[in-house]
């Protein structure tokens, strides 16, 4: 296995987003086999998370890491083990021994944090849920939660804000099948119906990539929730890493009309993709 830590002056680097170094660590049967460093790109989550690929990386360990950030990783199938804090050296060594549950390696005011290691992005897509004002993408309510109506978020008076791919910009345009090469996205509040637009056509126009592409302009809208048709796995991994419930197969219809489902608890969170990708 091969594990990114983010460095700053021999300690985790406090912000990842900012970080610009890494400890790469590869190591067999609890034993360092090789250790170097290595720089990070100063562009996107996106150029980080390949970057983090090409060197074999299938675990990082850091300091505070923004939602954006965290589903741009995630999107990989990077596992994150995110508000650590303390010396590299000795955060390291608890790496290798799998003992990361002492409360010396939390940062403060992480309180509950676990920073044990998670299942695979494959068998398991986790959350980014917050936890005494932190993140923590490995605790609190898991996707199973998702397999109840989206509806229910009203229920427990938690804000939404609906991000519904749409053909063009109001209320009555014809939602987009397609999430990563949707034309846009009406951002809508579905209490008083107010919207704004969000256009989608960067994604529209690249060759691979564009699902994760949509994904990062969802969570800049400050959605909490998707409404689309097809959504492959890479976004979706995106999507849930940031916290972002996902409802499918809502096609033939309007914006409109995909809110009124949503509002009459007729729309399931999905909790897998229901397409292969390819744009979707």
């Amino acid at each position: 296995m091969k594990a990114a830590f983010a460095v700053w002056n021999k300690r985790i680097a406090p912000v990842f987003d900012v970080a610009r170094e890494i400890r790469l660590v590869e190591a067999e049967s609890g034993r360092i086999v090789r250790e170097r460093d290595e720089k990070l790109p100063a562009n996107s989550g996106s150029e980080t998370g390949r970057c983090l690929i090409g060197l074999g990386v299938d675990t990082l360990v850091c300091g505070a890491i923004s939602r954006l950030m965290l589903s741009q990783i995630a999107a990989y199938d990077i596992r994150v083990v995110s508000f650590v804090a303390g010396d590299l050296c000795e955060i390291i060594q608890a790496w290798l021994s799998g003992d990361f549950r002492k409360e010396a390696f939390t940062m403060p005011g992480c309180r509950g944090g676990r920073l044990s290691g998670m299942d695979s992005l494959e068998k398991k897509v986790h959350r980014a849920n917050r936890h005494g004002g932190c993140m923590n993408p490995r605790g609190g309510q898991g996707v199973g939660r998702a397999a109840s109506t989206a509806f229910e978020l009203k229920k427990e008076h938690v804000m939404v804000k609906i991000a519904v791919s749409c053909e063009e910009p109001g209320l009555d345009s014809q939602v987009d099948p397609r999430f990563g090469r949707a034309a846009g996205f009406c951002i809508v509040d579905p209490d008083t119906l107010e919207f704004k637009f969000v256009d989608n056509g960067s994604s529209q126009a690249m060759a691979q990539g564009a699902g994760i592409q949509a994904a990062e302009t969802v969570c800049r809208s400050g959605a909490n929730v998707v409404l689309t048709g097809s959504v492959g796995p890479k976004a979706f991994r995106a999507l849930s890493a940031a916290g972002i419930q996902v409802g499918q197969n809502l096609e033939n219809m309007t914006v409109r009309q995909a809110i009124a489902k949503f509002k009459a608890g007729e729309v399931d969170m999905a909790s897998k993709p229901n397409s292969m990708g390819h744009g979707a």
